[in-house]
């Protein structure tokens, strides 16, 4: 039940990216805009409480992937593409920001990377196709096991 139970959320997490990518495209600038805004504020973060949140679970589910049984072959190869298409997918922002999409307050470095994203959601797009295709593909496995 608990080995089904961890493909479920896996499952869930894939969508949950499929989602994520997709309100990159969906929403208008202007809207990502004012909810970073309204996030960061004055502030270099906000995403602190967030952050101890996913350090939490990806304990979780490394543990629970772990216990159920992972190739280890596959969680390191896994591991080794997303960290790498993360890391692409921030070179991808080299280029500096018009004065009108630079963030106020104090800068961060992160806050600036978020409102770079936010004004640029598309440079990516090669390391965004990778990481489409390789979580569309695990749910069409998923779903090949348990359909």
């Amino acid at each position: 039940m608990l080995y089904r139970g961890v493909d479920v959320v896996v499952a869930l997490l894939g969508v949950h990216v499929l989602l994520k990518f997709a309100v990159f495209f969906v929403l208008p600038y202007a809207r990502r805009r004012a909810a970073l805004d309204r996030a960061y504020g004055d502030k270099p973060t906000a995403t602190r409480a967030a952050d101890a949140v996913l350090l939490t679970l990806t304990i979780t589910l490394s543990g629970l992937l772990f216990w159920r049984g992972t190739e280890p072959a596959s969680f390191l190869g896994g591991l080794w593409i997303g960290a790498t298409l993360i890391q692409l997918y921030f070179h991808r922002f080299h280029e500096e920001l018009p004065p009108e999409r630079t963030p106020p307050g104090v800068v961060s470095p992160i806050k600036l990377m978020s409102y770079a994203i936010q004004a640029a959601p598309a440079r990516p797009w090669r390391e965004m196709t990778v990481m489409g295709m390789v979580v569309v593909w695990t749910l069409v496995l998923f779903g090949r096991r348990y359909l």
